[in-house]
């Protein structure tokens, strides 16, 4: 049971934080991640967590 609480806490969170992704090319921000940024046409879209974080992912962060 402890794995869907955790999974429901989770997604709460997402839904109340707002813009979760950021393009790098041209710093539109989306709420979900699109494989190409509709505004600008790059590739390179982070979440705003690893940008805030030094732009690394959370399992290569040391």
């Amino acid at each position: 049971m402890g794995t869907l609480l955790r999974l429901k806490e989770y997604l709460s969170r997402e839904q109340s934080e707002g813009s979760k992704y950021e393009c790098l090319a041209c710093h539109a921000t989306f709420e979900r991640q699109p494989q190409v940024c509709p505004d600008c046409g790059g590739y390179d879209i982070r979440s705003t967590e690893w940008l805030d974080s030094g732009g690394r992912p959370p399992e290569k962060r040391a």
